[in-house]
């Protein structure tokens, strides 16, 4: 893929979707891509709908992905889509990949990599094997801040040995139960049939899970899991708590929930030393800070900082913030560069590989399967170990 301009077809994301506007917006601020088609929506109506609010052809907007991507096939070389970009719910996420690489297009896809181990295993070996392209937007690098922290505990050994991880993702967005007043948001994230068998688990945990081992270096080996329904009638788990144990011998806490009332700040990390120890928050992406042993603090600035909504707050996940924007963008141009030079991966992508994402799925499952472990009074002991399946062949 050697083109400057490389061109998007986008499955899922319609107007009416939280996280349709956020990626259009970053795709835009890339200044490296131009969205040529899509499949925008869960009908033929939504999706023609979307096609026409972004100003697309109305010969590129297809009803479903699998129209895109056979109809895609025929159009000339110079005009046809050449990655897909996947923003549909959860369920869909293994679906529509499979069909984009038996279509040979390249893929970049919103988290979760897929809703349960089976399908993560079988996407990997066939992005293995057809030696496809493949991202995941888990953004984090994204953030410079973050990135020095990266640097921070990685190269110049600021932190010492790590020895604790506390992560917070709390949000109120569903303190009620929205899923029943017509909200798009809730009624699929509460679904199991589109959002997986689990809710806060995936959609908040999971984000723990894979910045605790970004930003350390260290694998989470072992954990222990607590979540539930809070809201009467609400099928999925909207709140979570997870203890993990690291390689090193360090103890990690994740923190997570739907129904935190009145938050909406995101996510907050502090990693603890046996030197000194780092905080970052969502709520104020464009500041670390570095504490050491006497307690001394120290304010790192840079990126851009969170910005209030203009317009009266409404319920959504949180993302809508400039600062999550530019490290959206930032993960796109990370996977666009990757895409024009396929055999040097960069070293340290602002995006998740197929692995980090096989491994993401395993802490998910593990999860699960932790909770039916403590449902189960002749099975005492409370530790499940997160261990990634290796890869099949055919």
């Amino acid at each position: 893929m050697s083109d400057k301009t490389i061109r998007v077809g986008i499955a899922g994301g319609g107007h009416n979707s939280f996280v349709g506007k956020v990626h259009l917006k970053a795709l835009e601020q890339t200044g490296e891509c131009e969205v040529v088609c899509g499949s925008f929506g869960s009908t033929r109506h939504s999706s023609f709908e979307s096609g026409k609010k972004i100003g697309l052809p109305i010969k590129r907007v297809y009803g479903t992905y699998r129209d895109m991507f056979r109809r895609e096939k025929t159009v000339s070389a110079k005009d046809r889509m050449q990655l897909t970009v996947i923003l549909t719910p959860n369920t869909m996420h293994y679906p529509v990949a499979m069909s984009s690489i038996d279509a040979r297009f390249p893929v970049f896809s919103e988290k979760p990599f897929t809703s349960n181990l089976d399908e993560a295993l079988n996407l990997s070996r066939r992005v293995r094997d057809e030696k496809v392209l493949y991202g995941i937007m888990l953004p984090y690098a994204g953030y410079p801040m973050l990135a020095k922290a990266h640097q921070m505990i990685h190269s110049d050994c600021t932190l010492g040995n790590i020895r604790k991880v506390v992560v917070e993702y709390q949000l109120g967005w569903l303190a009620k139960r929205l899923e029943t007043d017509g909200h798009k948001q809730a009624s699929w994230r509460t679904d199991p049939r589109r959002s997986g068998p689990v809710g806060c688990a995936v959609d908040h945990t999971s984000h723990c899970f894979y910045l605790t081992e970004w930003l350390t270096g260290l694998e989470i080996c072992e954990l222990s899991a607590d979540l539930r329904p809070s809201i009467a009638g609400r099928i999925l788990d909207d709140d979570a708590t997870v203890m993990a144990r690291l390689e090193n011998g360090a103890r990690a806490v994740f923190v997570t929930s739907q129904i935190a009332t009145g938050l909406k700040s995101g996510i907050n990390i502090r990693v603890f030393g046996d030197k000194a120890s780092l905080e970052w928050s969502q709520g104020a992406p464009d500041k670390l800070i570095l504490r050491d042993i006497n307690c001394n603090e120290t304010i790192y600035n840079g990126g851009t900082p969170f910005n209030e909504l203009e317009q009266p707050y409404t319920p959504a996940p949180f993302g809508y913030e400039q600062a999550y924007i530019d490290a959206v963008t930032a993960s796109y141009r990370s996977f666009f560069t990757y895409c024009r030079n396929p055999e040097n991966l960069p070293e340290n992508p602002v995006f998740a590989t197929v692995q980090r994402g096989l491994r993401t799925v395993t802490f998910v499952e593990t999860i699960q399967a932790n909770i039916a472990h403590h449902e189960d009074e002749t099975q005492p002991d409370k530790w499940s170990k997160v261990v990634v399946p290796p890869v099949p062949t055919l």
